[in-house]
């Protein structure tokens, strides 16, 4: 099944909306998940452009997603 960019696309903003922003009271585990969410963009960064290059899958690019908004989730 081959997927567009615009389903791509749509699947990121839906999940993206659900993103919620929290303080943590907590400065080290702030300060780590900070840097773990910034290395899973990076990572889903590099994944996504490997996509588009037909160089990665879509359940690569679609796990890359999912850990990175976990992250983003906590």
């Amino acid at each position: 099944m081959k997927h567009t960019s615009k389903d791509l696309q749509k699947i990121f903003l839906d999940k993206t909306s659900k993103i919620t922003n929290e303080i943590f009271s907590n400065r080290n585990r702030e300060r780590h998940l900070r840097n773990m969410r910034a290395r899973l963009h990076d990572d889903f960064d590099k994944i996504w452009v490997r996509y588009n290059d037909n160089k990665a899958t879509y359940n690569q690019w679609q796990q890359a997603l999912d850990k990175w908004l976990k992250v983003e989730c906590i």
